[in-house]
C-alpha cells in the first residue's frame, strides 16, 4: 500500500483527479532524485502512474544517488552503532557543512563514505568564506560599488589581478552551470571551494591588500572588483550551503531582496592574457616561497630579487610590481624587473617559472654551505 499510494505522488498531491491550476503549472516535473535501490519499487511506478492516469511521463531525468555509508563503506545502522545523526551533526556543524559534505563526497550513483573530518572541512570551507565577506564589507564602508538591478557593476579596473581574478571567476561561473546541468554535483562544489578557497581568498585578496593602502581610485577598484566576484561566488555556492550564503549576500552591496531569487551569473568573455601573466606570477611566488622556506630565511625578513622577462611580459609585470614584492615578500625598492636573460652570481639562487626567472642574491642571509651540500647529496 505504501508504494502503491507512493506511486501517485507526482499528481495526487496537486488536486488530481480534479484539473486545479497546481496541476497545470507544476505537472509534469522535470528531475526525479532518489537512491538507486528503490528504482523499481517507486520510480518505475510513478512513470506507469503518470503514463495511465495523465498520459505523459511525470519527469524526464531520473537522478539516482548513491546510499550514505560509514567511514568504513559499511551500511549505516542502530544495530551496528554507526549512525551519524544528522541532527547532532547540525547541531555541531551547521546545516550548511553538512549539506555540502554529502553533496561533494560521490558522483552520481555512488555510494559515499561519511565521517565527521568531511563535515568540519566542509564548516572551515565556510568559516573561510565567511572571513573573507567580513574583510571585504569594511573595504565597501569605505567605498562607493556601483550598483545596478542585477547587483554590483562589473569592474573596469586595467590592474592585472582585477582582471585576473573577474576573468578567472567568469571562467568558474561557465564551468559550474555546466557540471550543475550535467549533474556533476561533486566536481561543482568541489570546484567553487578550489576557487575561493585559493583563488580568490589566498591569492587576490592577498594581493590587493597592496592597493588598499594605496591611493583612493585604487581603493575603490578594489571595492567594486571584490563586491562583483564575491556576489556572483556566492550565487554560484547558494545551493550547496543556502543559509550562510544568504547571510553573507546580505553583508555585501547587492541589488534584490534576497539571493534566493537573484539571477544565476552569467559568464561573459575571459581574459585570457590576464590570466596567463598572473598564473606565471603566481607560480614564479610560490617558487621564491619555497626558496626562502627551504633556505631558513626567516618569514618577516625582506629580501632583494631580480625578475627577467621575454619582452611582451615586462609591462605587465612592472604593472603588478607592488604585488609581487607583497607576496614574495622583495622589498619595493629592491625589486627589478627587466627583459632579457639573468647574469646571476656564483652565490645567487636563481628560480624558474615558464618563461620568467627570479635571480635571488640570497648570500648573506643564508650560510650557503650546508645548502650546496643538502642539494648536492639530494
Amino acid at each position: 500500500d505504501t508504494w502503491f499510494s507512493s506511486g501517485l505522488w507526482p499528481f495526487s498531491t496537486l488536486g488530481w483527479p480534479e484539473q486545479t491550476e497546481d496541476l497545470k503549472r507544476y505537472y509534469p516535473s522535470d528531475v526525479m532524485e532518489t537512491g538507486y535501490e528503490i528504482l523499481f519499487f517507486w520510480v518505475a511506478r510513478m512513470v506507469f502512474f503518470g503514463l495511465e492516469m495523465q498520459g505523459e511521463l511525470p519527469f524526464h531525468t531520473v537522478y539516482l544517488h548513491g546510499t550514505v555509508r560509514d567511514a568504513v563503506g559499511a551500511k549505516m545502522s542502530k544495530t551496528k552503532g554507526n549512525v551519524l545523526d544528522p541532527t547532532e551533526l547540525t547541531a555541531t556543524y551547521g546545516a550548511d557543512a553538512l549539506r555540502y559534505a554529502l553533496v561533494t563526497q560521490s558522483g552520481p550513483g555512488q555510494d559515499s563514505r561519511l565521517h565527521v573530518g568531511q563535515i568540519e572541512a566542509a564548516r572551515n570551507f565556510i568559516n573561510k568564506t565567511w572571513n573573507a565577506t567580513r574583510f571585504a564589507t569594511r573595504i565597501f564602508a569605505e567605498s562607493t560599488v556601483e550598483l545596478d538591478d542585477d547587483g554590483p557593476v562589473a569592474p573596469t579596473s586595467e590592474a592585472l589581478v582585477d582582471r585576473w581574478i573577474v576573468s578567472r571567476t567568469n571562467a568558474v561561473i561557465a564551468e559550474t552551470s555546466g557540471l550543475l546541468e550535467g549533474y556533476q554535483f561533486l566536481e561543482a562544489g568541489r570546484g567553487l571551494r578550489d576557487f575561493i578557497w585559493s583563488e580568490l581568498c589566498d591569492w587576490y585578496i592577498e594581493a590587493a591588500k597592496v592597493r588598499l593602502r594605496g591611493t583612493a581610485e585604487e581603493k575603490q577598484q578594489v571595492a567594486q572588483t571584490l563586491a562583483w566576484v564575491l556576489d556572483r561566488s556566492l550565487r554560484l555556492l547558494h545551493p550547496f550551503m543556502p543559509f550562510a550564503t544568504e547571510a553573507m549576500w546580505q553583508a555585501i552591496p547587492h541589488a534584490g531582496q534576497s539571493i534566493m531569487v537573484s539571477s544565476w551569473p552569467v559568464a561573459i568573455e575571459r581574459e585570457l592574457d590576464a590570466e596567463r601573466d598572473w598564473e606565471r606570477i603566481m607560480e614564479l611566488v610560490s617558487r621564491v616561497r619555497n626558496i626562502r622556506t627551504e633556505s631558513n630565511v626567516e618569514p618577516g625578513r625582506w629580501i632583494a630579487a631580480s625578475i627577467f622577462a621575454p619582452e611582451r611580459s615586462v609591462a605587465a609585470l612592472q604593472g603588478a610590481q607592488r604585488e609581487i614584492g607583497a607576496l614574495a615578500r622583495i622589498g619595493d625598492d629592491r625589486l627589478i624587473i627587466s627583459a632579457g636573460e639573468p647574469n646571476a652570481a656564483q652565490s645567487d639562487v636563481v628560480v624558474a617559472a615558464d618563461d620568467l626567472v627570479g635571480r635571488l642574491p640570497l648570500a648573506g642571509l643564508v650560510n650557503l654551505t650546508p645548502e650546496r651540500e643538502r642539494i648536492a647529496s639530494g
